[in-house]
C-alpha cells in the first residue's frame, strides 16, 4: 500500500501491450465454461505424468514481501514444493509494490515475465487492461472451483463481470489501534465499534484532559489510503460510473459532499492539534505511538509490529465515518495474485495449481497468524485453531469482523460500490493527488474543498488521458 508508479509508467504499458497485440483478458463472449482452462483433475494428472517422464514444470513467482513476511512466503512455497514432484516454484522478491510492479512492466517489454505475480490493489484495473493474464475465472470454472469460499469484500474487489481475475492472497484494512493503559489511566473508555467524527473528537477531548495526557491524541501519515477507506466507510464514492464498477470513470467524485467531510476531518485533526503533522509517513507515526507522544493510530492491520514491540497494551477498534452517515464498512488492500499467460496450458495449469494451494485453510491460518494479513476464506474463521488464536490474539479478530460485517450489497440487493473500491487504470497517480492535497491543505492555507477540487482537476486529466487508449 506504501508506494506507487507515476503515470509515465502506466502509460509505458500500453505501449508495450498494444504493440505486442496481447490476447485477450476475458474469454470470448458464449460459452465461459467452454475455455481452454483444464479442470484439476487433468491438472493433477499432467503434474503426475510430467514428474514421472522426469519432466518437472518450474514456475517463476514474484512478489513484494520483505523481512519476516518474505521468509513467510518462502515457506509456504517450500511446503507446495514438498507437496507434489511435478512442479518447482522458485520465489523471488522483487522490492516494494512498485519495484515488482515496475519490474512486471519491463519483462513485457523485455521478456523474462513470471508465471505469477503478487501485485497490489490499485493496479488491478491496468493488470485487467494488459491483455496478459489468464483470470482465474477462467480456471475457476473449467476446475468446478466454488469462488463463494471468499470474503466477499475480497472476492468482489478483485473480480470484473465474469468472476475474479485475480486470486485473492494478502488482503488488510486500516484499524484504529489504541494505548489501552494510557486511556484507562485517564478513565476514558473506548466506544465498541464505528464512531463518527464527533465522537471520536469527543473522544480525544478527554484522552488530552487528562492529567498525564500525551502531546497528541492519534498519529497518522497524510497518505491516500487513509482517505479512501475513510470515505468508503461513510458510503461515499471515488470515481463516478459507480467507482468505475459499472464503465470506465471519467471523473472522481471525492470532492462532492462526502469526500470534503472526509477531508476536513483528516486535515482538522493535524490543523487543530490533535494529531502531529509528519507528512507522508508510516514509520514516524509508529515511532509516535510506540514512545507514548499518541495514545491512538491509525495503521494496517498488517503492521503486527505495533503489537508485538509495544510496551503497553494495545487494543484494536473499527475506523471512524463521517457525522452525516452510518457506518459503511471498509474497501480490501493488500495484493492478489496474477497469472500471466504463458502459452503453454501445462504451464498455465501448473500456476493454478500453487494459487489454489496458497487459497488452502492450512495456508491461509500460516499466514494470517504469520503475518496479520486476515485469511481470505470465510470456513477459516471457523476452524479451532484460529478460534484459539483470535482468543489470546483479539486484535487480530477486529480485522476480520470489521471486514465479514461489511455488506458488499445494499438493503435493496444493489452493489455497495462505496467499499467494493474504486477502479481506474491511473488510481496509484492519483491517490498521489490526496497526498498532495494534505499539503495544500496545512501547509498552503487552502481549505479542504479547494485542494480536493484542485486534485480533482488533475485526476480527471490523468483518467481522460488513460482511457485514451480505449477510445
Amino acid at each position: 500500500m506504501k508506494r506507487f508508479a507515476t503515470t509515465l509508467t502506466l502509460l509505458l504499458i500500453f505501449m508495450l501491450v498494444f504493440a505486442a497485440c496481447a490476447a485477450p483478458v476475458a474469454a470470448p463472449e458464449g460459452d465461459a465454461a467452454a475455455t481452454e482452462a483444464p479442470a484439476e483433475e487433468a491438472a493433477d494428472a499432467g503434474a503426475a505424468d510430467a514428474a514421472a517422464d522426469g519432466d518437472v514444470i518450474t514456475l517463476e513467482f514474484w512478489h513484494a514481501m520483505s523481512g519476516n513476511l518474505n521468509d513467510l512466503v518462502d515457506e509456504l512455497v517450500a511446503r507446495f514444493n514438498d507437496s507434489q514432484d511435478g512442479i518447482v516454484v522458485n520465489a523471488t522478491y522483487q522490492g516494494s509494490y512498485d519495484d515488482t510492479y515496475n519490474a512486471l512492466l519491463a519483462a513485457f517489454d523485455a521478456g523474462g515475465a513470471p508465471n505469477i505475480v503478487q501485485n497490489f490493489d490499485l493496479a488491478s484495473q491496468t493488470m485487467i487492461d494488459t491483455g496478459r493474464l489468464v483470470p482465474a475465472w477462467q480456471l475457476m470454472e473449467a476446475d468446478g472451483y466454488d469462488a463463494s469460499v471468499f470474503v466477499d469484500a475480497v472476492r468482489d474487489y478483485y473480480s470484473d463481470e465474469n468472476g475474479m481475475v485475480g486470486m485473492a492472497f494478502n488482503s488488510s484494512t486500516p484499524l484504529v489501534y489504541y494505548n489501552a493503559d494510557m486511556l484507562a489511566a485517564a478513565g476514558v473508555e473506548m466506544p465498541e465499534g464505528s464512531m463518527s467524527f464527533s465522537e471520536f473528537k469527543a473522544l480525544c477531548d478527554q484522552i488530552l484532559a487528562a492529567d498525564d495526557a500525551p502531546p497528541y491524541c492519534v498519529t497518522f501519515g497524510q497518505v491516500g489510503w487513509y482517505f479512501e477507506e475513510i470515505l468508503a466507510n461513510s458510503g461515499g464514492l471515488y470515481f463516478n460510473e459507480n467507482n468505475g464498477r459499472t464503465g470506465r470513470p471519467t471523473e472522481v467524485v471525492f470532492n462532492q459532499e462526502q469526500g470534503v467531510e472526509v477531508f476536513s476531518f483528516l486535515t482538522g485533526l493535524i490543523s487543530e492539534g490533535y494529531a502531529p503533522n509528519l507528512g507522508n509517513t508510516w514509520t514516524d507515526t509508529d515511532s509516535t505511538f510506540l514512545t507514548q507522544q499518541a495514545a491512538i493510530i491509525f495503521d494496517s492491520t498488517s503492521d503486527v509490529s505495533i503489537i508485538q514491540n509495544s510496551e503497553f497494551q494495545v487494543d484494536t477498534t473499527y475506523i471512524p465515518h463521517s457525522d452525516s452517515s452510518d457506518r459503511n464498512g471498509v474497501v480490501i488492500g493488500g495484493a492478489a495474485l496474477w497469472l500471466i499467460d504463458s502459452g503453454d496450458e501445462a504451464v498455465n495449469n501448473a500456476a493454478w495449481q500453487f494459487m489454489k494451494f496458497l487459497a488452502e485453510p492450512a495456508q491461509q491460518i500460516t499466514w494470517h497468524t504469520g503475518s496479520g494479513y486476515f485469511p481470505v476464506r470465510k470456513d477459516v474463521q471457523e476452524s479451532e485453531e484460529i478460534q484459539t488464536f483470535w482468543a489470546e490474539n483479539p486484535n487480530f479478530q477486529t480485522a476480520v469482523d470489521q471486514l465479514f460485517t461489511t455488506p458488499t450489497t445494499l438493503d435493496d440487493g444493489t452493489p455497495n460500490y462505496a467499499v467494493l473500491g474504486g477502479r481506474a487504470g491511473p488510481f496509484p497517480a492519483i491517490r498521489r493527488l490526496i497526498v498532495e492535497a494534505y499539503s495544500r491543505v496545512l501547509n498552503d492555507g487552502l481549505s479542504p474543498q479547494e485542494a480536493l477540487d484542485e486534485a480533482a482537476e488533475k485526476a480527471n486529466d490523468e483518467l481522460a488521458n488513460y482511457n485514451a487508449f480505449f477510445e
